[in-house]
Parts: structure tokens; sequence; C-alpha cells
């Protein structure tokens, strides 16, 4: 066949989902992606970001609502990974994909102003995340404990939804922590004092 005819062709072997010019996404990521779409409800062009070459040309970047971006360095430009999901107002009504945790360089979470409904995933506190960002959805139930385990977070987002119980003393470790929005919700009980661990914190 032609190569010209390969360029942009979608192959899968040895557990890579190869994209164009011999770039290629591990197949478990690319299997992730498409759990993710389907637990979030994503439909029409949404739907279409997760599941058609997602990392070609490093991933889709139209705007700051819309952003599914990859970083393509590793192994001499060959392997991509994805690192930011973005879908901000696009009125999706699933719920928070755990799913998102098998994505391991995953750094940024935006889901700001949809539909989504549940809770907060534990299995995110895996992930090397620098910003979430969930505000203005439907999400109910508590603040996992683990999402204290993200060293890496600068920036933490969950106002305006229906978030309840105490808020948990392991948000204290997030000791690089600029940002963190919690206004709006149902939480109970006092603001804990480990919080004066966020030496770094600017608006709260």
């Amino acid at each position: 066949m032609d190569s010209y005819l390969c360029l942009f062709l979608v192959l899968v072997s040895d557990g890579f989902v190869t994209f164009g010019f011999g770039v290629t996404l591990p197949d478990n990521e690319a299997a992730a992606l498409k759990e993710i779409a389907q637990k979030l409800g994503a439909t029409g062009d949404v739907a279409r970001y997760f599941n058609e070459h997602p990392c070609l040309n490093g991933g889709i970047d139209e705007d700051e609502n819309t952003k599914l971006l990859c970083n393509c360095s590793y192994e001499n430009n060959t392997v991509c990974h994805v690192t930011n999901i973005v879908f901000k107002r696009y009125n999706l009504t699933g719920s928070l994909p755990p799913e998102f945790a098998k994505l391991p360089y995953l750094q940024q979470i935006d889901l700001t102003r949809n539909f989504l409904n549940g809770t907060i995933p534990a299995e995110w506190g895996r992930l090397p995340l620098i910003n979430i960002s969930i505000s203005g959805n439907r999400l109910y139930g508590k603040i996992p404990r683990e999402l204290g385990n993200i060293s890496s977070l600068l920036d933490l987002g969950f106002e305006a939804n229906h978030l309840s119980g105490p808020i948990p003393l392991e948000l204290g470790n997030l000791t690089s922590l600029l940002r963190l929005y919690m206004s709006s919700n149902d939480f109970t009980g006092e603001l804990p004092d480990v919080l004066a661990r966020l030496t770094n914190l600017t608006e709260l």
C-alpha cells in the first residue's frame, strides 16, 4: 500500500494504538478514553474527540472550553500520553468517571458547568493532577480523603454542587495548592485547622 495513504490510518499492535507518522498511544489509555466518554454521557463532537485518534497532532485544542491534549515526546517522540481533558459547558449529563485514573500522565480535569451527577471518585487520588475543576454540576456525597494524596495539585474547585459532610483533614496535605473553591455546597462542621498548612494558598 502506498505510504502516503497510510498517514492517517489507526492501527493497533503490541499494546499501542498507532496514528499517522508512527505516533502511538498505549491501548489501555485509548480504551480508557472510550470508557470515560461513555460515563460522561458524551455525544456528538465530544464523543468523537474521545474515540477518534485523540492524540493526532498533539490532541484537540479548540478554545478554553474544549481541550483533549497529549504529550507525544516520549520514546523519541513516538509515544503519546493524555495530559489534559477540558470539556466545559457541554451539557454532559453522566457521572464522573473513575476511569480517569487509567490515564497515568493526566494533569488536568476540567468539567466545569455541566450536569454531571454522582460522587467524586476516590481513584483520582492516584493521578499526578495539577488542576481539578468540577464546579457547577450536580455532584453529591463527601469529598474523598484520597484527594489529599495529590501533592502536585495547584487548583481544586468544586463549588456550586451538592457535596456534603465535613471537609476532610487530608486536604491539609495539599501544600502546593494555590486556589481552593468550595462555596455553595452542603458541608457540615467547622473548617479544619489543618487548612492552615496551605501556606501557598492565594484564593479560598
